[in-house]
């Protein structure tokens, strides 16, 4: 007896390939609400690596199948991503350096990786502007639980100054990847999110931060009004100015910040006093300055900065608390001083070519207000760079995760759909 198998014609097979795909996509979505909502959660990222993988099998057939052609941009980004590790790991191989000093950087693989998948399955970032406000929740109920416990600086289980950047990328996605819609419920989400933004940041005691979130307020307040424009300038530099005059004044807040030992600080560094905040990075700076200018090429080795620590004057007479420290905090003094202008090289790769890609779609899309996925990598790049003049962002895993992730999937969503013929598919 014969028994004939049903044919999987070509409807079957189309029908098999959209629900393989509308599975990516929700994978796809579900890994960008967990990088966000379970960001600052120990271990959190692991969520989304296994969705981004799961989406990603899903979603290479039919990407495969479909053969059309990918976008300009996901080369460029690929590039960059390959340019940075390349840079690394020649310094690695010259230093002789051990294969951990490549965990970090090769994260930026993330950056082309994350971009492919949001721009294959055409997913929304509503999961990632859904998620963002999540992650700001439990930051909040994380920061408030540890000061409940006597922490004096909450922090999750980063330090506080990588737990306050994660807060302030987290911000970013919530404030400039929010829909565009401006109703009074989401108008009400929106100052919710920025008082608990910055009700973190406050209970982090982290100083290096506010820069980076007056530049988010700052934008926010004028980069949404078409009019009168100047007027809103003014007085979003007066709250500025009247918020910092605060954080001086109000004794509270003035401990929080450490701002009463900032002259201590400063003038304890002229008589050789570097194991406080600002004198510390002071010494700092000058390691990687010495160290730059022996080898302005190449630097002195991308694994080699804390034992140029330990080497330094600051480490001859005494065992210090600074002589400890692992890097510069300072991405342009870490780099350089490690890896010399190639590594700064590097760097500038890494802000300035999804910045590029961003740009190029905002011009190109006419984006006049400051609302949607291209909008956010750009101030997520700012932020990133201004947050980088007081911490080494690209030394910590959570905040080089957090920038590959995020742009990657933003600026895949941002890209245009697939073209079919010259025609948007």
């Amino acid at each position: 007896m014969i028994v004939l198998l049903p044919f999987a014609g070509p409807e079957d097979m189309q029908e098999r390939s959209t629900r393989r795909q509308d599975v990516a996509r929700g994978l796809a979505w579900l890994a960008g609400f967990s990088a966000a909502a379970l960001l600052v959660v120990p271990k959190g990222l692991s969520v989304f690596a296994v969705l981004m993988l799961a989406a990603t099998v899903l979603a290479l057939p039919n990407a495969w199948r479909s053969r059309r052609p990918v976008p300009q941009a996901l080369y460029i980004l690929l590039a960059a991503a390959l340019g940075v590790v390349a840079v690394v790991a020649v310094s690695m191989w010259m230093d002789g350096a051990p294969l951990s000093v490549l965990d970090n950087p090769s994260r930026a693989l993330l950056l082309p990786w994350c971009a492919w998948l949001a721009w294959t399955t055409r997913v929304r970032m509503s999961g990632l502007w859904y998620g963002a406000l999540t992650g700001l929740l439990i930051a909040f109920v994380v920061s408030i639980a540890q000061m409940s416990l006597g922490v004096e600086r909450a922090s999750s289980d980063a330090n506080p100054i990588v737990f306050a950047n994660a807060v302030l990328a987290l911000l970013v996605i919530a404030v400039f990847c929010r829909p565009a819609h401006d109703g009074r419920a989401l108008k009400l989400l929106l100052a919710i999110a920025i008082v608990l933004a910055n009700v973190v940041v406050i209970l982090s005691g982290s100083r290096g931060v506010l820069p980076g979130l007056g530049l988010v307020m700052l934008m926010l307040l004028v980069g949404t009004a078409s009019r009168h424009r100047w007027w809103r300038l003014g007085g979003a530099v007066c709250l500025l100015c009247a918020l910092f005059v605060a954080m001086w004044t109000v004794p509270w807040l003035s401990s929080q910040f450490r701002l009463d030992q900032l002259h201590d600080d400063v003038s304890g560094f002229a008589v050789g006093e570097v194991d406080q905040p600002i004198s510390a990075r002071m010494a700092l700076l000058s390691v990687a300055w010495d160290a730059f200018r022996e080898s302005p090429l190449t630097g002195a080795g991308v694994g080699t900065f804390a034992d140029r620590i330990d080497a330094s004057t600051y480490c001859e007479d005494a065992q210090r608390h600074f002589c400890g420290l692992g890097h510069a905090h300072n991405d342009l003094a870490q780099w350089g001083a490690t890896m010399g202008l190639i590594g700064v090289a590097g760097l500038a790769i890494l802000y300035l070519a999804p910045l590029w890609v961003a740009a190029r779609q905002i011009r190109r899309e006419h984006l006049h207000v400051p609302i949607g996925p291209a909008w956010t990598v750009c101030m997520l790049v700012a932020t990133y760079m201004v947050s980088g003049l007081t911490q080494s962002m690209f030394a910590h895993a959570l905040s080089t995760s957090a920038f590959v992730v995020f742009v990657g999937l933003l600026l895949g969503s941002a890209l245009p759909p697939k073209q079919i013929n010259g025609v948007s598919g």
